[in-house]
């Protein structure tokens, strides 16, 4: 059973392996058995619907991230209170989105237990048979976008005086530019910057989370803060094989790395640089994706071009990006009046 997994999950990105061993183990952890051991391959192997749906109850008490919406309630009362409640984004214990991946991933593991004929009839993960939370319901931190006003402001914050601060600039306009993800920006080389025949400016994405490489245009003004970048790199003796955005050491982070700037320094710098401008302590670098693929949208740009910009697998995907639906702006409601004169 563990052979089967284990090549089932060595065809997955690092970080979706990560993510699925972890689901694993909590599972395993449910169930009372050690992780990789025979009395955990019994134990999986055996396991029917109802498992499934008692996981699911066991999920919804544990505890998640906070949620953005402070209570001054104890935890013990809220828990309490909660009980009887859907949830809806307020509680401490897991959302109902974490709680679907979680069992979207086990259904996945165990389609290859069934199709491997290791004695399993039937998927206890079946949506059907364990329908999973609704998962756009109770979000406890829906991404949010940037105000279009804002973007602008954002990207002249850092000091551009300091090499961090060009560093910052860069990867800003990136974020808000090519609307890429943590991963592939902290994934770039030197080297994946190139010019087409024409002169545009676009990256080579390696090992995206489609599970394949990706030629990414970006705009002029984007390139040009590249380029710049760039020369700074190459001042300090990197290759174009050496990573694009480092890491810097120090108390005055003044001292360059050989080592690539981590996701939650990206997180750490985005959310700083939103603070600085006023655009709230709820954005994350996943706004700037949001709020680049809502400005195409709403510069008309088709939904099917859109789609090969932010390189989701769907259309869908792109209007689940799409933030001009949450806006109240447009709303009817703003012009509903019960005066008689």
């Amino acid at each position: 059973m563990w052979l089967h997994l284990g090549a089932f999950l060595a065809s997955k990105s690092p970080k979706t392996k990560e993510t699925y061993i972890g689901i694993l183990k909590e599972f395993c952890l449910y169930l009372n058995v050690e992780p990789g051991s025979s009395a955990s391959s019994k134990a999986l192997l055996k396991i029917t619907h109802l498992h499934a749906i008692a996981f699911q109850e066991w999920l919804k008490k544990r505890p998640g991230i906070n949620p953005r919406l402070k209570s001054s309630t104890s935890k013990a009362l809220q828990k309490e209170r909660f009980k009887a409640r859907k949830k809806d984004g307020t509680e401490n214990t897991q959302s109902n989105a974490t709680i679907w991946k979680k069992c979207a991933a086990l259904r996945r593991m165990y389609r290859v237990l069934v199709s491997a004929g290791l004695g399993i009839k039937e998927n206890p993960f079946d949506s059907d048979r364990a329908p999973p939370p609704p998962k756009d319901a109770g979000r406890k931190r829906p991404t949010e976008m940037v105000d279009f006003a804002l973007v602008q402001e954002i990207l002249a914050s850092p000091d551009v005086t300091t090499e961090v601060g060009r560093r910052d600039r860069a990867i800003l306009s990136l974020l808000f530019g090519a609307g890429l993800r943590r991963s592939e920006v902290a994934n770039l080389r030197i080297g994946d910057v190139r010019r087409s025949q024409s002169g545009n400016t676009y990256l080579y994405l390696r090992s995206t989370k489609a599970k394949k490489d990706s030629e990414q245009a970006i705009p002029e003004w984007a390139g040009l803060v590249l380029k710049d970048w760039i020369k700074d790199r190459k001042k300090q003796g990197a290759l174009d094989g050496d990573y694009l955005f480092i890491s810097y050491l120090g108390k005055d982070r003044s001292r360059p790395s050989d080592e690539p700037i981590s996701h939650t320094a990206i997180w750490r710098l985005f959310k700083r640089y939103c603070l600085l401008v006023g655009a709230g302590s709820t954005k994350s670098p996943h706004s700037a994706r949001a709020t680049a693929i809502t400005k195409l949208l709403t510069d008309g740009i088709p939904h099917r071009l859109v789609q090969a910009f932010s390189r989701h697998a769907s259309i869908q995907m792109v209007e689940v990006y799409d933030k001009r639906r949450l806006t109240v702006e447009d709303n009817p409601g703003l012009k509903l009046d019960w005066k008689t004169t």
